[in-house]
């Protein structure tokens, strides 16, 4: 899991098509660009992304910032994943890191994980492994029902990002 930077531009609706191409093209001198989806572009470290926000600025361009996280290929996503991730044009996977929380189930002696992962399977977005480890992704707000959860069985969560 990697922690990537967004930005999201809102391109006005009365500039010609080779205007976005501009942008493209100034980025890629000042900002290299770790991937792209529609009108966001993401970065993998902060600076390249003040930079692009320089870039922003200086083509009045209204513009967010939002910090993602990258999921590892091969993630399996819940249904409602879209409400809080997307997968890119280049087929990464992200969460949006305000809205999810990933977590590892930590199993303490004499608990019951399988148990534990089954009582929070339906509220899991996405499931994944992370340094050959399995990890889980929630809505942030649904961590302590996790964290609650995992204690009934014997359990505990480890939070990762």
């Amino acid at each position: 899991m990697e922690r990537k930077y967004a930005l999201l531009m809102n391109m006005p609706d009365n500039k010609l098509p080779g205007f976005y191409a501009q942008i493209v093209k100034a980025l890629a001198n000042k900002a290299p660009l770790f991937d792209r989806d529609k009108e966001m572009l993401i970065f993998s470290a902060e600076p390249d992304r003040e930079a692009a926000i320089g870039i922003m600025q200086q083509y009045k361009i209204e513009h967010e910032t939002l910090e993602l996280l990258l999921l590892p290929a091969g993630t399996e996503m819940a249904p409602t994943f879209s409400d809080f991730g997307f997968v890119s044009r280049a087929e990464h996977i992200y969460v949006y890191a305000e809205q999810a929380a990933l977590f590892r189930l930590v199993e303490i002696a004499g608990g019951e994980p399988a148990q534990a992962l089954q009582q929070m399977d339906e509220h899991l977005l996405a499931r994944c492994v992370i340094d050959g480890v399995p990890a889980y992704a929630v809505e942030t707000h649904l961590l302590e029902l996790m964290e609650g959860i995992a204690k009934a069985y014997g359990c505990g969560v480890e939070v990762i990002s």
